[in-house]
């Protein structure tokens, strides 16, 4: 069976600025846009937030970062609501806290 390397085998035959530009096209791709909510969308994430918080239940928030996502899993040990931020903490590793805004959440699942 034969295998496609891809773009390796015509990258010999390119210019740098033609590798670099198909660099740059492909991490454009992966670029997500920060999450515009409307209230009905913030009204129910707000009420995963809480029962995840006051349940003690452990969560995996995707965050909005730098334009792309990262995920934090973890419990939330402290809500800050005049800044609008949320404590993750990993109960995998030792002092593993995020601060992550409320603002920047793409989704937050409760894993029970």
């Amino acid at each position: 069976m034969l295998r496609d390397r891809g773009n390796i085998k015509w990258t010999a035959m390119m210019l740098p600025e033609h590798v670099q530009r198909l660099k740059n096209w492909q991490s454009e791709l992966k670029q997500i846009k920060k999450p515009a909510y409307d209230e009905w969308t913030l009204q129910a994430l707000e009420e995963e937030v809480l029962q995840a918080y006051y349940g003690k239940k452990e969560v995996i928030v995707e965050v909005w970062h730098d334009k792309t996502s990262r995920s934090f899993p973890g419990i939330i040990a402290d809500l800050n609501s005049e800044k609008k931020k949320l404590l993750i903490q990993d109960q995998h590793a030792f002092s593993k806290n995020h601060w992550v805004d409320v603002d920047c959440i793409i989704h937050l699942e409760i894993l029970a």
